[in-house]
């Protein structure tokens, strides 16, 4: 779905919203946003709606999840791989796995293609969970076109993940910690548990027998040795979902589980990622994604949702069906292209009035004109013996010409990619450690370089050679931010003479 999509978050202690904007060929992040309320308490009622109205964001181009642990999640296994044949038969293959009336829960699944075969990821929720999130919904003005669950929603995080696999992303909110496990053929299991950050934080309060204001402060001042004892008693139970999900996972695969990443409130808290490392023993850092820089860990799963929302597919989990199904008339969208409809309808109407009055006025000057192209067309063109049309041969003639023109303007006084390549690699030393992630052409003067090297101090050298070389016009350094293995991720463009 082209166009502007929100990823609402709705959270226990706070909602996150992130926008987006898709384009043929790019994706964009138009706002981050923290609610520090929670919709589903009436003292916090109608923030959500103010917001979304002073934003002018999108009232149905949203997803959301459930916030409620579901009932069960099954792995049903098929044959085949197409969507169409699996709905067909999914609801009988449940109903012989599950232990509850699908009739009376509300489910859907997302669907793993591996080679012919598939796996249908089933997650099932209460209806009175769906029913009372429509409701909040609903209060503040909403009416999201996707419901799904979020850990499914954090597939759409894929293409921004480490290549290196099986990997687990765990999400520590305040109230529920999701795990979402990716392999080289994407997401393929997901679970959720309510031991989760508040957990954490009134067991810590309980052991020091101190206001919660001054727990929360180690979120901000971070691990020191001393608290690790105490931190330690206090996370407990959500360091054991961790380790059994691992476990869990791992088992279900068949493989060892290599990198974790990090993200929500929890993974904010300086130096967590270094006790978590030591306690499981596996690699583990904060995701890092560059639409959202820094701010990654906390606006992770509102853009997974503006994402997985967005590119709907029919192997997508979406709740909006059957009694749920999304019936909104699509308002905005109409709005939207109803003055320009109007005014194109008044633009053909005086149109056609005028070409209707001036048709027979000019039909005996064009019979003239004609007869006259007809006669050069003969003498310039001798060799071709009949011309039925002659102005539509004429104008492919032309149209020919003008297109060798064009071929032999773009071969003479240009940039070829491969000239400029060679450019960009004779200017940066050969010493320097630099790997090259991307590099594109944006237009006819400007390319883009997407790379890493060690430290900021490298970003500066390499903008620097690239400004002394001589071989470009300006050289601009877009962006630099932290990347995996203690790498620098840049961006630099350049501008050719």
């Amino acid at each position: 779905m082209y166009g502007k999509f929100v990823g609402l978050d709705i959270g226990s202690e706070c909602t996150k919203i992130v926008l987006i904007r898709r384009g043929f060929r790019n994706l964009e992040v138009l706002e981050k946003i923290v609610l520090y309320t929670n919709p589903y308490k009436p003292n916090d009622s109608r923030e959500l709606q103010k917001t979304f109205l002073e934003h002018t964001f999108p009232k149905s181009d949203v997803a959301t999840s459930i916030p409620n642990e579901p009932i069960s999640i099954k792995v049903i296994q098929f044959p085949f791989t197409e969507p169409k044949k699996i709905d067909q038969v999914y609801k009988f293959e449940l109903e012989n796995v599950s232990t509850f009336d699908p009739e009376k829960k509300v489910h859907g699944y997302h669907l793993v293609r591996l080679g012919n075969k598939a796996e249908a990821v089933v997650c099932m929720f209460e209806k009175d969970n769906m029913i009372d999130l429509l409701n909040v919904c609903e209060g503040e003005g909403i009416d999201p076109k996707v419901i799904t669950y979020g850990p499914v929603a954090m597939g759409a995080l894929d293409k921004y993940l480490p290549s290196e696999r099986p990997l687990l992303l765990i999400d520590i909110g305040a109230s529920q910690t999701l795990f979402s496990l990716f392999d080289d053929k994407g997401l393929r299991r997901v679970r959720s548990s309510s031991k989760a950050g508040k957990l954490y934080t009134d067991r810590l309060t309980s052991i020091r027998g101190v206001s919660i204001e001054e727990v929360q402060s180690v979120k901000f001042d971070g691990i020191k040795e001393d608290d690790i004892k105490q931190m330690s008693e206090a996370l407990a139970p959500v360091l054991g979902e961790i380790k059994k999900t691992i476990k869990f996972f791992e088992m279900e695969l068949k493989e060892e589980i290599k990198t974790v990443l990090l993200a929500g409130g929890l993974s904010q808290t300086p130096g967590f990622s270094v006790y978590l490392q030591d306690q499981i023993k596996k690699d583990v850092e904060n995701i890092f994604i560059p639409d959202l820089g820094s701010e990654s860990p906390v606006f992770a799963q509102s853009f997974a949702l503006a994402l997985y929302g967005s590119a709907l597919k029919g192997s997508s989990l979406n709740f909006r069906k059957d009694e749920f199904q999304f019936t909104g008339s699509d308002e905005e969208l109409r709005k939207k292209f109803l003055v320009p409809a109007f005014l194109l309808s008044v633009i053909i109407l005086v149109s056609l009035y005028r070409s209707s009055s001036s048709y027979f006025e000019l039909k005996s000057k064009v019979d003239g004109i004609e007869k006259q192209i007809e006669a050069n067309v003969k003498e310039v063109f001798p060799s071709v013996k009949v011309i039925p049309k002659p102005v539509t041969f004429m104008e492919t003639e032309v149209n020919k010409v003008n297109e060798k023109l064009r071929i032999v303007e773009g071969v003479i006084g240009k940039n070829s990619p491969l000239e400029v390549l060679k450019d960009i690699s004779a200017s940066i030393p050969s010493k320097m450690k630099l790997t090259v992630d991307e590099i594109s052409f944006e237009d006819e003067k400007t390319v883009r370089i997407m790379g890493r090297c060690d430290s900021y101090q490298e970003v500066a050298k390499i903008e620097k050679a690239l400004s002394e070389s001589g071989m470009f016009q300006r050289v601009n350094r877009d962006s630099t931010n932290p990347a995996v293995n203690n790498t620098i991720k840049f961006q630099v463009s350049l501008v050719l003479k």
